[in-house]
């Protein structure tokens, strides 16, 4: 495996999170590294990290090149589009996203994550349903390991069942959303 994943959105939409999620999950299988940025962008300003997973030994945690943007918002898009390789895929969250300008990728999915997760109910799952609409085009994880993942972070008491639940509803969201797409 040798898969280069760069995530954005502003500060407090949940791309450093998922992309937290992707490396735990598949350090067991691979090498993986997942470098943060959050500085001042966790005032709402682009906050982004690199996943790179690989069987072989990784030289450099970011990503220069990458085999798949998972893109949140418009500030993301237009600061990270031109790191995408030309055979990528592109996720964007397309209720705050315009691709203007294009941007060159072999997959391009768009998914309303935003506008999606207000009608669930809780705008902070949109992160989900864009990890479910990458996870469709890029298997990573099965469902049930995503949602032990929701489960570890999340615990399993009665007062996080509501929020474990809508977690694990808005990663599938995103895998049918992106399966559309397709």
């Amino acid at each position: 495996m040798d898969e280069r994943i760069l995530l954005a959105g502003a500060g407090g939409q949940g791309a450093l999170t998922i992309g937290k999620f992707i490396a735990e999950l598949l350090m067991s299988k691979h090498r993986v590294t997942w470098f943060p940025s959050y500085g001042a962008e966790v005032r709402g300003g682009t906050a982004h990290c690199h996943v790179v997973i690989s069987d072989d030994e990784i030289a450099n945690p970011v990503v220069e090149e990458a085999t798949a943007l998972l893109m949140m918002n418009q500030p993301s898009y237009l600061r990270f589009r031109q790191r995408l390789q030309s055979d990528g895929v592109l996720v964007t969250n397309s209720s705050m996203i315009v691709l203007d300008p294009p941007t060159p990728a072999s997959v391009v999915v768009e998914v309303a994550a935003s506008e999606l997760a207000s009608k669930m109910g809780d705008i902070r799952v949109a992160n989900m349903i864009m990890l479910g609409a990458l996870n469709q085009v890029k298997p990573l994880m099965t469902v049930d390991e995503l949602n032990g993942m929701v489960d570890k972070v999340l615990g399993t008491s009665p007062s996080k069942a509501r929020i474990s639940d809508l977690n694990k509803q808005a990663f599938l969201v995103g895998q049918k959303e992106a399966a559309v797409e397709l």
